[in-house]
């Protein structure tokens, strides 16, 4: 029982079908048995998880038990593992989606975050975004250690950005003392405010002779699916939005709205760029060093990646309501701000020129360049969740950033045969890390301002209609 308190298209050889927004996000602290509790969820077998490494895992459903790899700079996912000699891509996967023959998974997708790095901020930042656009978060706690600061900051964020939460306690059949755990993280929580002090608690044992508490949480995620169902069906008539204003204040609006929007993103990305630069120069000074380097640059990439795509959203959905609020004779409701940015989005895709794709995977390189991969398959590489977190209601196509596979390789220690192995120059990483950091704020900088520009000349046709026929067409 649970315990209460007080926009991308699949690549042809990929074996799925994308769920929008059907999907739960599993986190928690590292070694704290989230893929363990997925497993028993979906009733998956010890003998057919494998080791993914860094990578996200998204389980769909599937007819036949099936993985697929998708490693930045691919256009297409790659089979995990992989089924021949060929060694396979120095580069991890950013994630690896599984396909699983579940009753839930019909209904609901799971994903499990990587096990390393916890829950550091860039990590977190991905969960906050995933879980933001899906069903929910399941949050699995270790029945053994208290939640953690960096827990409480994650869930904290959470409680004003995710739609549903629950908390999982796992191994209680290893430790007698865990009603009084679970009194000490509820405390904790109940700092945090309302919404997680009385969110429902599960608490589990997944030890195979005697697994207790899945079923009602597998109920819980069903319920989770029926609710996003049954608002899903509920629509009503849009009425007609007539256009009230005259003259050019609508141009001036979008005009200045733009402008100001696009230079904040542009300054923004420079001061998180300086951000990562610190992190990753403590991250050199660690014991770890230049080989882990790659791993903490990719993650923070990653994180930008989706800070970026998400602030590209908000500004279109405000530039919206200010430039459509002056025009029309009221203000724009859901409804409404719903169909002006799905006719942006179909402005935005027939403007485009012929030879240029608007989607572009950056991938910096060796030469702590960045290069840029088109098409819709390679920005999919990038993203964790893949198509489950595609968002009908986004205008402009997301940014995605990240390493390539010789990024990878170059600082990791060469082996001399018959002599110890040479490790990397810290002063050559920094300064490559250096010079790759500007030429990303450089490049993305650029991806920014077109995205800005295509908005504004998509905003400009659908109000310049209106204004000409006196109502909105959209």
């Amino acid at each position: 029982m649970p315990v209460r308190g007080s926009r991308h298209h699949r690549p042809p050889t990929a074996p799925f079908q994308p769920p929008s927004r059907s999907y739960a996000v599993v986190a928690g602290t590292p070694r704290g048995g989230k893929t363990a509790l997925v497993n028993a969820l979906i009733r998956r077998t010890v003998e057919e998880s494998f080791d993914a490494g860094d990578a996200w895992l998204v389980f769909r459903h599937g007819e036949r038990a099936d993985a697929w790899a998708f490693v930045p700079g691919h256009r297409e996912p790659r089979p995990f593992p992989e089924r021949s000699s060929v060694k396979g891509p120095v580069r991890p996967a950013r994630r690896v989606e599984i396909a699983h023959p579940s009753g839930l998974l019909e209904r609901v997708s799971l994903i499990d975050t990587p096990g390393s790095g916890g829950v550091d901020p860039a990590t977190a930042e991905v969960v906050l975004d995933a879980a933001g656009g899906g069903l929910g978060l399941l949050f699995v706690v270790d029945a053994a250690a208290p939640l953690t600061r960096a827990d409480l900051d994650l869930l904290g964020a959470a409680a004003g950005r995710v739609e549903r939460i629950a908390f999982v306690l796992t191994r209680i059949d290893q430790h007698d003392e865990w009603p009084e755990m679970l009194s000490a993280n509820r405390a904790l929580l109940a700092s945090r405010g309302p919404r997680l002090a009385t969110a429902p608690w599960f608490p589990v044992s997944l030890n195979p002779d005697g697994i207790f508490g899945v079923a009602e949480l597998r109920h819980q995620l069903e319920s989770w699916a029926d609710e996003q169902a049954a608002a899903g069906a509920r629509t009503g008539v849009m009425a007609a939005a007539t256009v009230s204003a005259t003259g050019d204040t609508w141009q001036e609006v979008l005009d200045r709205e733009i402008r100001a929007r696009r230079l904040a993103a542009v300054e923004h990305i420079s001061i998180e760029l300086a951000t990562i630069h610190v992190r990753c120069v403590q991250e050199l000074g660690s014991g770890k060093g230049c080989p882990e380097l790659p791993r903490v640059l990719d993650r923070e990439l990653h994180a930008l990646s989706v800070r970026a795509s998400r602030q590209l959203h908000t500004d279109a959905r405000e530039v919206i309501g200010a430039v459509f609020g002056s025009l029309l004779d009221a203000p724009p409701d859901a409804a409404v701000l719903a169909r002006i940015a799905a006719a942006a989005r179909r402005a935005v895709d027939s403007a485009r020129d012929d030879d240029r794709e608007r989607d572009r995977a950056l991938l910096v390189t060796t030469t702590s360049g960045v290069a840029a991969l088109t098409g819709a398959g390679a920005l999919d590489s990038l993203s964790a969740v893949g198509a489950a977190g595609d968002d009908a209601g986004q205008v402009l196509s997301p940014v995605g950033i990240g390493l390539n596979a010789g990024s990878y390789a170059m600082w990791q220690p060469k082996h001399a045969p018959g002599g110890p192995p040479k490790l990397p120059d810290k002063k050559d990483c920094r300064r490559w890390l250096q010079h790759a950091l500007r030429e990303v704020e450089v490049e993305l900088g650029h991806e920014l301002s077109e995205r800005y520009a295509e908005l504004r000349q998509a905003l400009a046709i659908i109000a310049g209609d209106a204004v000409d026929h006196g109502v909105l067409l959209a």
